[in-house]
């Protein structure tokens, strides 16, 4: 400070430089009351979360409560009735509330006195023979949580977890594309079954006849195409209703407290029986607790109606075959004198769907789960490969961990919980 002051060409007054010191005090001042507030932002809020018993639920509400100082009590967790709560047993203090999102009444009861809501409520099965369920949580579900806090007096902000599978995927290994370049009305690897955002919109009111269903027929990939209709009725109510809602789109998260069993079933599934082959795809991988804390984020640096991807790190956008090797390698350091079948080769689409197609037929005839299905096959035709510069720019996401450390996170939470034989989803539970 001496040194900046005699280097001045005209030196002030000790009056002048006290008003400056002052200045540049209240300037500090401000700033620091300004990181508190926002620091402690969270800490004074009512929060409901639909769907926080889920494993991108349970890591968020861990990160509530241990990193940003909220105190459980003020965390309403709605949760499906007769589901597991077991990913926040550790947390007590909670505010339970089993409900089920297809009843409206139960919806408007949890947002009662809430502020800031987090929706993460989602069907993620592609086992066609729920497609039908699937489309009512995901798309009608998130019409009565819209409804809920468009009436609601309480109600301030809303985080929607979508998915980058609402966006257009990628065509080969390596081509990993931000969030606007990825339009899936107008991009060529087409793989939704909407033609534009109003046909989606057209659909979701012709599924609201309960007397014919007739309309899952016209459903493809369900998951795929149930999540792209309820972005699409986000979208809606935030230009039309004006309804504060920011969406996140995370990529496939790997990490502890996933107790549900979600993208671990690889883990699970090479541990009891091992992967021989894989499919030529790849996944914008990512560790969990990244996208809780980049939820969190986009409440606080709120912007109403934008999309931001919370995807690992860029070179964690790998191949299918890839990810099962590196999977494996992290089991053997658990399990050292076991052997693990990776694969070796990855078969094209054509021969993959092929295989689908006549096992769903053979799993029809016997009455046999279907562990490999044709929408499954369809889901991986493509790279699913992101990047997430947008999101570092506007709400400061900042990924911190890889995906290799998601790995080994949740392969000592399921050893932990005794989950590591597990090897069913509990997602694709009829």
């Amino acid at each position: 400070m001496i040194i900046l002051v005699a280097q001045e060409p005209h030196a002030k007054s000790p009056a002048a430089f006290l008003r400056q010191s002052e200045n540049s005090q209240l300037i500090f001042v401000l700033l620091f009351d300004f990181l508190v507030l926002s620091k402690a932002y969270m800490q004074n809020k009512k929060i409901l979360i639909l769907g926080g018993t889920g494993h991108l639920g349970s890591n968020l509400i861990h990160h509530l409560v241990n990193d940003k100082g909220c105190t459980p009590e003020n965390i309403r967790v709605f949760y499906r009735a007769g589901t597991p709560t077991n990913a926040v047993e550790d947390i007590e203090g909670l505010n339970f509330f089993a409900g089920d999102v297809l009843n409206e009444a139960d919806v408007h009861q949890a947002f009662e006195g809430m502020q800031i809501v987090f929706h993460l409520i989602g069907s993620t099965t592609f086992n066609p023979r729920i497609k039908k369920q699937q489309w009512q949580i995901n798309v009608h579900g998130t019409k009565h949580i819209l409804e809920a806090a468009l009436h609601s007096s309480t109600f301030e902000k809303m985080c929607y977890v979508s998915t980058v599978n609402v966006l257009a995927p990628q065509h080969e290994a390596g081509s990993a594309t931000e969030i606007d370049a990825c339009n899936p009305y107008t991009s060529p690897n087409k793989i939704h079954s909407f033609a534009s955002p109003e046909q989606a919109l057209q659909f979701i009111t012709t599924t609201e006849n309960k007397k014919n269903d007739k309309w899952v027929k016209a459903i493809d990939i369900g998951y795929y195409d149930s999540k792209l209709a309820a972005q699409e009725l986000v979208n809606y109510y935030v230009q039309h209703h004006q309804l504060n809602v920011v969406s996140v789109l995370p990529g496939t998260m790997f990490g502890a407290y996933d107790f549900l069993i979600g993208s671990g079933v690889y883990i699970t599934t090479l541990y009891s029986k091992g992967i021989p082959v894989a499919l030529k795809t790849g996944f914008p991988l990512t560790h969990v607790l990244d996208v809780a804390e980049g939820m969190v984020q986009s409440i606080e640096h709120f912007q109403r109606g934008e999309h931001f991807i919370l995807s690992g790190k860029p070179e964690d956008n790998r191949s299918l075959k890839d990810m099962l090797h590196i999977i494996a390698e992290e089991l053997q350091t658990f399990f050292p004198n076991k052997k693990f079948i990776t694969p070796e080769i990855e078969l094209p689409y054509s021969v993959v769907y092929a295989v689908a197609w006549l096992y769903e037929r053979i799993a029809g005839l016997f009455g046999l789960p279907l562990t490999i299905n044709t929408q499954a096959v369809k889901a991986g035709k493509y790279y699913w490969y992101f990047l997430h510069e947008k999101s570092d720019k506007s709400i400061g996401y900042t990924v911190k961990r890889t995906f290799r450390a998601g790995v080994r996170d949740a392969i000592n939470y399921y050893i932990r919980h005794n989950l590591i034989h597990v090897s069913e989803r509990q997602a694709d539970k009829a």
